[in-house]
């Protein structure tokens, strides 16, 4: 089966974003990009009451869904002639549309709201549903970051196997890309230095720190021809990334999708920076539980 890209496009702005960076993304894998347009009908209260008619209100919002689907889709074909590409108009939430014979070699792109923060906590659904429940990796587009080709792929990692999941896949896409790739691991000691006992303590969770950041470069130097670099950053996950990214980059980061603590500290990590950072955002789940 080939490889597909599937995104989600509902007219808006954002949404031809994340069609526009789906678009490079799957010509240069040499993948089918597959267009999703969810029509969904609000629940109106007391319908019949008001001679509200939802069948003919449907109708009207799948017929102009249909009309700007078709549209998209004329522009990407003009602007990217050699790509196969199909169109989907759909019933139903966009998360379960995107994910309907979705495989783990694929990957599913949505756009995000264009706020950060609480807002963006809010309004920012479909995303997390997506990357709490897809099998493929989930690439989440804001703003204008989408000039096509990453300049650099910067990607999390804390040594486990969702770690590894995430260097894998940028170490791969930075080879499609043929761009750098830029490691970053954010570290720090819970407890401030008082005497020698605990500056050594201190000491040596930063020696841990680089010996993490070392196995993950040895693994992406091993995976991809690529210039892979790392960088120890001694301050929260959230923060190291966020301050490391600039304009241009492609950010991955790990995650287990799974319940329990962990999962709920990974996911914390993962949540913060799909609010916050300006840049495109891949997130990889691992083949195997870790």
């Amino acid at each position: 089966m080939s490889e597909t890209v599937n995104v989600g496009y509902n007219g808006s702005e954002t949404s031809a974003e994340a069609v526009a960076w789906a678009a490079h993304e799957a010509e240069v894998r040499g993948a089918t990009l597959r267009i999703v347009t969810c029509v969904e009908m609000p629940v109106m209260a007391g319908e019949a009451a008001l001679g509200w008619n939802s069948g003919a209100a449907y109708e009207a919002i799948r017929e102009a869904s249909v009309t700007s689907s078709e549209a998209m889709t004329s522009t990407i074909t003009a602007q990217h002639p050699g790509l196969a590409v199909t169109a989907d108009v759909v019933p139903g939430p966009a998360a379960g549309a995107l994910l309907t014979g979705v495989t783990p070699t694929d990957l599913v792109v949505v756009g995000a709201s264009s706020r950060a923060g609480a807002a963006a906590f809010w309004l920012g659904t479909t995303p997390r549903q997506l990357v709490r429940n897809s099998p493929c990796p989930v690439a989440v587009i804001r703003g204008a970051a989408t000039r096509g080709a990453p300049d650099r792929i910067v990607v999390g990692i804390d040594g486990s196997a969702t770690s590894d999941a995430a260097v894998m896949w940028a170490a791969d896409e930075a080879d499609r890309h043929n761009v750098n790739l830029h490691m970053v691991h954010g570290w720090s000691y819970a407890y401030a230095p008082v005497d020698a006992s605990a500056t050594q303590a201190r000491d040596l969770t930063e020696v841990d720190a680089d010996c993490t950041l070392n196995r993950s470069l040895e693994l992406a130097r091993e995976r991809c021809g690529a210039t892979v670099t790392g960088e120890l950053v001694e301050s929260s996950a959230v923060t190291a990334l966020l301050e490391t990214v600039r304009d241009g980059d492609l950010l991955v980061l790990g995650s287990n999708g799974r319940g329990g603590l962990r999962a709920r500290l990974l996911g914390s990590t993962v949540n913060s920076v799909l609010d916050s950072a300006a840049v495109p955002v891949v997130v990889v789940r691992p083949t195997e539980p870790d």
